[in-house]
């Protein structure tokens, strides 16, 4: 059968201030009067059954993650809620391990929750594609064409094209901006969005392999207790860098569904509707003579006169202004901030 494990324990620093710690980015209503996180769940209702889906969180977040998916069906059995953040390789390869247990021929996705998908009929066709390789033994990802230089995304170079898939021959974390404009030139690379696909057996294979230590921990885990004492001893990475760039396994399905990763602010501006200057306003905002600047305000009046290509975004705890070029930057100043307030 297929199982979804859908990634919602970040806390979406570079889409500060809107997204705090305290009210992150999945469960607040972005590009739809429905939370992200419950977008994420609603548009692969047709491919993976209720019961099949599988949440993992933050334990701070235990009260949001219940009121985000009450009415949805979600069986409490099935939400993780992590006693620390440990980036993406813990959680999936516990919440793996689980489902093997259940089903020794399970076939897993895996998706971040805060993503935006345009064409979801097109999105549900890739995935079943995703689906058919790796009951072959594929682990896969869905890879799409850049169309911007895009410092704040991983990329993946393929090669070796087969029928309707490629192999890999490397991943890129994050390039500085001079590298991504030459990859917008290079055809073979692609955006990484973080979505894989891949037999429970064999993901937890590949663990055994290069993550053993970790591995045998995940076998000890049983209950509550375990996991509270073992999370710690697990190595906090993410899934790429443990398994996806060291495994032989991999493959990519280029993926054509309108897809947009909300990691910044630069990001949801590719969304938004914009005015003939280019200008994207949201909220109480009020414009003379700007041109490409997005300002955003939950609360009081936010007027702007002759700006370009900012960013400004209010809300009640604070006030972002940002040069579009920097949004990459946020999460380093939220780190800041937190050092000056600790």
């Amino acid at each position: 059968m297929n199982y979804a494990i859908i990634l919602a324990g970040g806390s979406g620093t570079r889409f500060w201030p809107l997204s705090t710690e305290v009210e992150p980015k999945q469960f607040l209503n972005i590009c739809s009067d429905k939370p992200m996180i419950e977008q994420a769940i609603k548009r692969i209702g047709g491919l993976i059954e209720k019961q099949n889906i599988h949440i993992a969180t933050n334990e701070i977040y235990h009260k949001k993650i219940k009121g985000s998916l009450k009415g949805l069906n979600i069986l409490t059995g099935n939400i993780l809620f992590e006693p620390q953040a440990r980036n993406t390789f813990a959680p999936i390869s516990l919440l793996a391990e689980k489902i093997y247990k259940r089903d020794k021929d399970a076939v897993i996705l895996v998706f971040p929750s805060d993503h935006y998908i345009k064409n979801n009929s097109k999105f549900i066709n890739v995935l079943q594609k995703a689906i058919h390789l790796a009951k072959k033994g594929f682990i896969v990802t869905l890879g799409v064409i850049p169309v911007r230089p895009e410092t704040g995304y991983g990329y993946i170079k393929a090669k070796s094209k087969k029928k309707n898939y490629y192999l890999i021959e490397r991943f890129v974390e994050k390039p500085k901006i001079a590298i991504a404009k030459k990859f917008i030139k290079d055809k073979d690379f692609y955006w990484n969005t973080g979505i894989f696909v891949f037999r429970a057996d064999i993901l937890l294979g590949e663990i055994k392999k290069f993550m053993p230590l970790d591995y045998r921990l995940l076998t000890k885990v049983k209950d509550n207790k375990d996991l509270n004492s073992l999370w710690p001893r697990l190595t906090s990475i993410s899934i790429d860098y443990a398994i996806m760039e060291k495994t032989k396994k991999m493959a990519l399905v280029p993926a054509d569904f309108g897809w947009t990763d909300l990691g910044s602010w630069e990001a949801i501006g590719d969304l938004l509707i914009k005015d003939k200057n280019g200008n994207i306003s949201i909220g109480n905002c009020i414009d003379l003579g700007s041109k490409n600047t997005l300002c955003w305000s939950n609360n009081r009046i936010l007027a702007t006169i002759g700006l370009e290509n900012i960013i400004i975004v209010n809300t009640d705890k604070a006030t972002l202004v940002c040069a579009k070029d920097k949004t990459q930057e946020v999460k380093k100043l939220v780190g800041i901030l937190k050092e000056k307030i600790n």
